[in-house]
């Protein structure tokens, strides 16, 4: 069962299902915020190739643009709630620091277990908006509360080294030969190695960051032409033909 409430400026998805162990959502990334909550169940989140695990009445905040995926660790009932969101719908006092923030989870309180899940099953979604909106808002302030985690033993340092530079030079042509010099390896290794760990080629990550980027940009009134050099691109026709065949829409049609 899935429940969407619009919750200017929040969107809450709770859903309800008996799943198997296994993947849920494949790799991808997208130009909002996205917050899981999960009430019943027990999944793991891995955020550009690092594993975070959700129990019961643990939350986690995922940036714009950062790839991830969500699987079941067991099989069983799972009840969740999801929330999409840009930055603006975040008071202005607390944006900085949500920005600053690393993707850790954070448990929230029980009794907000009960809210969510009446929320979520509520036939008049519009009776229960103040309320959803102050649940999001006690939940961001809980991730900005939350002290970041040491580094974990065993941190794979070159995802780490490559992640960063593609996300350090997005706003460029990047290829393999870059990237290979970046880390000191060859073409095949960088390949071989990245796939092995986020699931994906180098440069179908790079391809779904550029787009959830260019898509962002759109969002926030940037002119397609513009938002096709700021993701690297100086030749609009093929920026074009990316766009469309990635989203199924035209760059001048922002996805939500």
């Amino acid at each position: 069962m899935n429940h969407t409430i619009s919750t200017n400026p929040f969107d809450l998805t709770y859903s309800e299902s008996v799943v198997e162990a296994g993947p849920l959502w494949e790799n991808h990334c997208h130009s909002l915020y996205e917050m899981i909550a999960v009430l019943e169940g027990d999944i793991s989140v891995v955020l550009e190739g690092r594993c975070n695990r959700l129990n019961a009445r643990q939350a986690i905040l995922i940036p714009p643009i950062t790839y991830h995926a969500v699987t079941a660790n067991q099989a069983g009932s799972y009840q969740r709630v999801k929330a999409l969101f840009d930055i603006t719908a975040v008071p202005a006092v607390l944006r900085g620091c949500l920005e600053e923030k690393t993707c850790i989870p954070i448990s929230f309180p029980a009794e907000q277990i009960d809210e969510f899940r009446e929320i979520g099953t509520a036939e008049n979604a519009s009776f229960y908006e103040p309320l959803a909106h102050s649940l999001m808002i006690h939940l961001l302030y809980n991730v900005i509360r939350a002290s970041s985690p040491p580094e974990p033993q065993g941190s794979n340092d070159f995802l780490k080294q490559i992640v960063q530079y593609i996300d350090k030079h997005l706003y460029e042509k990047i290829t393999l030969d870059t990237l290979a010099a970046h880390t000191a390896c060859s073409k095949s290794t960088v390949c071989h190695l990245f796939e092995e760990k986020m699931g994906i080629s180098p440069k179908q990550y790079i391809l779904q960051k550029k787009m959830a980027m260019a898509n962002k940009l759109i969002r926030e009134g940037v002119p397609p032409t513009q938002a096709a050099i700021q993701v690297g691109y100086n030749n609009y026709s093929a920026f074009y033909r990316a766009y469309r065949k990635f989203f199924r829409v035209t760059p001048s049609m922002p996805i939500t």
